[in-house]
């Protein structure tokens, strides 16, 4: 059986099991070396507060917008709608799309960098003649799909309909169904299409439990009412690997069950399914809830099954369900649409939608916890619709959207993808952490947090504490480095909040700290000087160069914020940083903070715990 193995950047070796996501969603089994020395090395690692829950930073540097993809037959195609982006496991990201809006053709392909250049995309299926229930036809391929097994092959799915046939409503379950395709080698080949479903529906998903056996998720949009689809979320088993399903080799809509539909006096809703495993047991799937007319307002929702789906069909089908607690919605100011679900190592679930929160536009990312509920922490990275997460390895996520844009008078569609980093609550260890000069320093060590989405700089930040001094590590990598006064700079800022007061740290390109205590909703200055330790790599306010960045090391005295620490102590911070974007005394000192929490709300920020 093939394993997915994740050793880079770790601090220890994990070996994953495909068995628990939507794609390679992982459950980790680590391998702990007991002896002294590791005893020891563990004592001064900055390590995660149990139960934070994660923030997510954007990392700009990784962000990829993709207009036109080239294609393997030496041809370009420049309409790329619905992709989804995942891990594989020999480590190369997999991306696949299809070239229009409602289809037509199916592709994939490959990065082994990750996801700085791409392949030419295979067409794995494309739009051919055929004959349906209306005469001369055309068959096309829609919604694709995949998931990494557990024996290592890649599973994809998709749509496939008949043009024509699929708007001749009385043979309309006839002219449409589910077809999939595997790789054995992560997507560099793959084999014959093949139908195992009939029936109209959309958007294929799948899940595989520990068991073996695999769910195929369907929007079951058989029922039409008045000439407009009424679908419900349905699923198929497999359990021998993809052979069969329902126990067929090409089951049909009425083979399908029926596990998720709203009804009103209006119509019947629900789809576009996704699903994880979480680590109870139990399946937690989101929905969106429309039709092509009707919106319902609590759209997307989550749907959870502690009993693999045991559904009273008939009962559904008349009552709709489930009911709450069990259907529910992500998030009270969330109204969004093609939701995609997955989940980090640790447990939390993570929900992409596009659509409106709090009255704001885009493709948002929502914070779930454990049992998939209380989703908040919402970022956008970018617009867009119909795209995808998944975790990655290494403390990361990795997110797509189709975007829609004019060209040449034609509307297309284009491809976003970016990559975040989970910042997480902190252990903080005794001593003075782990300060190190630019050039030692490694910016995908475990422990740091991160922001770095929205300006060509980034910045990382760790902590330690000794008997004096709260000590705070920072690294800013920036081409251009700038310092004037400590706060008109370059720099990087941690907000943090000890008993009853809020204090401001500021760590400028010059190496000078400042520290600053709110009250009456002003700062002002309480201590200020120069950083314990500091490294210069490049030159400050000379734009003729280009810089690498400085690291700083600052010690505050505990006197200064309240008094000598406590065993167990948590402290509330929220990280920062400024970017001046030229070397310029009146230009503009840019801001960005870690999205999915307030600056003005410490009960919403990170905890640092210190033992």
């Amino acid at each position: 059986m093939r394993a997915c193995i994740f050793a880079k950047n770790d601090a220890f070796l994990f070996l994953i099991r495909t068995v628990d996501s939507y794609f390679c969603n992982m459950k980790k089994i680590t391998l702990f070396l007991f002896s002294a020395t590791a005893a020891i090395m563990a004592s001064c690692v900055t390590s995660k507060v149990p139960d934070e829950g994660v923030r997510i930073s954007w990392d700009k540097s990784t962000y990829c917008q993709i207009t036109e993809m080239p294609l393997s037959d030496g041809t370009v195609e420049s309409n790329l709608y619905y992709p989804r982006v995942k891990r594989l496991p020999d480590g190369a990201l997999l991306l696949t799309f299809m070239n229009d809006h409602l289809g037509w053709e199916i592709f994939a392909t490959r990065s082994e960098d990750d996801g700085k250049t791409w392949a030419p995309a295979q067409k794995l299926l494309s739009r051919h003649p055929a004959q349906s229930t209306v005469g001369d036809d055309e068959i096309v391929y829609v919604n694709p799909d995949f998931i990494c097994l557990s024996d290592g092959r890649l599973m994809l799915a998709y749509q496939w309909r008949y043009l024509k046939g699929y708007g001749d409503l009385p043979h309309t379950n006839e002219n449409c169904g589910i077809g999939i395709i595997f790789s054995d080698d992560w997507g560099q080949t793959w084999g014959e299409p093949r139908n195992i479903y009939r029936g109209r529906c959309w958007e294929p998903a799948m899940l595989e439990l520990p068991s073996g056996e695999i769910h195929l998720y369907l929007t079951d949009s058989q029922n039409v009412v008045n000439k407009m689809s009424c679908p419900k979320t349905s699923l198929i088993r497999s359990f021998d690997g993809g052979r069969t399903w329902q126990g067929k080799e090409e089951c049909t809509w009425k083979d399908v069950e029926g596990i998720s539909y709203t009804i009103d006096d209006r119509f019947g809703y629900d789809g576009m399914a996704t699903a994880v495993l979480l680590d109870d047991g139990s399946i937690a799937m989101t929905v969106e809830v429309w039709s092509g007319k009707y919106v319902v307002d609590q759209t997307p929702v989550v749907v959870l099954s502690r009993d693999n789906w045991k559904v009273d069909q008939k009962k559904l089908l008349e009552e709709g369900g489930p009911a709450y607690p069990d259907k529910r919605q992500v998030n009270k100011d969330f109204i969004a649409y093609g939701p995609y679900i997955a989940r980090t190592p640790d447990g939390e679930v993570l929900v992409n939608a596009n659509g409106l929160y709090k009255g704001m536009q885009g493709t948002w990312i929502l914070v779930g916890d454990k049992k998939a509920g209380n989703f908040g922490h919402a970022t956008s990275p970018f617009p867009g619709y119909w795209g995808s997460v998944d975790y990655i390895g290494d403390g990361k996520i990795i997110v797509t959207s189709t975007e829609k844009y004019t060209l040449d008078g034609a509307t297309r569609g284009r491809i976003n993808i970016i990559q975040g980093r989970l910042n997480r609550g902190l252990e903080v260890p005794g001593g003075y952490g782990n300060y190190k000069p630019v050039g030692e320093f490694d910016p995908s060590a475990s422990g740091l947090w991160f922001l770095g989405g929205k300006y060509d700089s980034s910045v990382y930040y760790d902590f330690g504490a000794t008997e004096s001094n709260f000590v705070f590590n920072t690294w800013v990598l920036d081409k251009k480095l700038t310092a004037f006064t400590p706060e008109n700079s370059d720099a990087s800022v941690l907000l943090f909040k000890r008993a009853k007061w809020t204090y401001k740290l500021v760590v400028n390109a010059a190496g000078k700290w400042v520290l600053s205590m709110l009250e009456n909703n002003s700062w002002h200055i309480i201590s200020e000087g120069k950083v314990a330790e500091y490294d210069l790599a490049g030159t400050v306010n000379d734009d003729s160069d280009t810089d690498t960045g400085f690291a700083a090391q600052v010690r505050i005295p505990w006197g200064i914020i309240g008094g000598s620490p406590v065993g167990g102590e948590a402290l509330k911070a929220h990280p920062a940083h400024w970017d001046k974007a030229r070397s310029a005394e009146k230009g503009t000192r840019l801001w960005e903070e870690l999205d999915g929490e307030n600056s003005d709300y410490p009960s919403e920020w990170l905890t640092l715990r210190l033992k």
